[in-house]
């Protein structure tokens, strides 16, 4: 993502406050772009497929972060934990998150109807509850509101006028999430803050999704509405799963094996990238599969989960 202090600039979010990571640099957690950098890692190295069967859009989103910023995050992270002796890491342990969605559009453009808001919000209550595949990972979310906004600049370029959208449009406190959905273009499909970066700049927390992701959109090959359950969970605190890629300590978490890059398609029979034990985790939502492909978070995502959400988000 972009800014400093959490603002929208181009290029990184600078951390956070006293309760939370004070590194200088820490990028937002997922936009989820397919930028072209990214875009050509993930082509070059993709399995073979159809030549029409690739899609345009070429990543979920657009920042990871450097080894050096996630260590950073973690001995944090660690310290913060030890602290508060934050929420126990056990299935009993659930949650129900208040969301408010803010439908930015252009006339009728992007103008979603509440039926697609309420797939949307079913989507994410199976996947984060292990209902298509995996962890249940004791998270729910519950639709708390509802904004249109009728602004073609806010709708055709979000990130321009992100700080002013989201200052206008945010409501609610550190565990309500904001989405927030527009015409990102071909090259992104969203982008999400981290949950430690919330204390540096409340209005800017939340999640921006690309229209046309959502279930029965435009974005072809990404429209089941997964895009969503991706930059949630960097909005609870995951990595990417490519994160690091074959290098400790990966994504942190121990039951997602090391990755050296970012999935594309769906690699028939899946795919191995790194020496470590396992292969590439292709169906788990935090890589950058296609909706058709991905079907799972781990229990040590969702122990993370749970972790984060008790010292920022609690």
């Amino acid at each position: 993502m972009k800014s400093a202090g959490l603002v929208a600039v181009a290029g990184v979010l600078s951390v956070v406050p006293s309760a939370a990571p004070t590194a200088t640099a820490v990028q937002a957690a997922d936009t989820c772009p397919r930028s072209s950098a990214a875009r050509a890692r993930a082509t070059a190295h993709r399995a073979p497929e159809a030549a029409d069967t690739h899609d345009p859009y070429g990543a979920r989103d657009r920042g990871d972060l450097t080894a050096a910023q996630v260590a950073q995050v973690e001995q944090q992270l660690g310290n913060l934990l030890a602290r508060k002796q934050a929420i126990p890491a056990t299935h009993t342990v659930t949650k129900d998150i208040p969301m408010y969605v803010h439908v930015l559009h252009a006339g009728a453009k992007g103008n979603l109807s509440d039926a697609t808001i309420n797939e949307q919000i079913s989507v994410l209550n199976n996947s984060y509850g292990g209902k298509v595949s995996g962890a249940d990972t004791g998270f729910s979310f519950s639709l708390k509101a509802v904004t249109r906004t009728d602004d073609a600049g806010w709708y055709g370029n979000p990130e321009e006028h992100e700080t002013a959208m989201k200052t206008k449009l945010h409501q609610g406190g550190s565990g309500a999430l904001n989405l927030y959905t527009a015409n990102l273009g071909d090259q992104l499909l969203g982008w999400a803050t981290f949950p430690w970066q919330y204390a540096g700049n409340p209005a800017m927390d939340g999640v921006v999704l690309h229209v046309g992701s959502l279930p029965g959109g435009q974005s072809t090959s990404f429209n089941k509405g997964y895009t969503a359950t991706h930059e949630i969970g960097h909005w609870l605190g995951l990595y990417h799963t490519f994160q690091n890629g074959c290098q400790s300590p990966g994504d942190t978490v121990a039951d997602t094996p090391d990755e050296r890059e970012p999935s594309d398609g769906c690699p028939a029979g899946g795919r191995d990238t790194c020496p470590a034990e396992g292969q590439d985790p292709v169906h788990n939502y935090m890589d950058y599969s296609r909706d058709s492909c991905m079907d799972q978070f781990t229990a040590g995502q969702a122990e993370r989960m749970r972790k984060v959400w008790g010292v920022y988000r609690g």
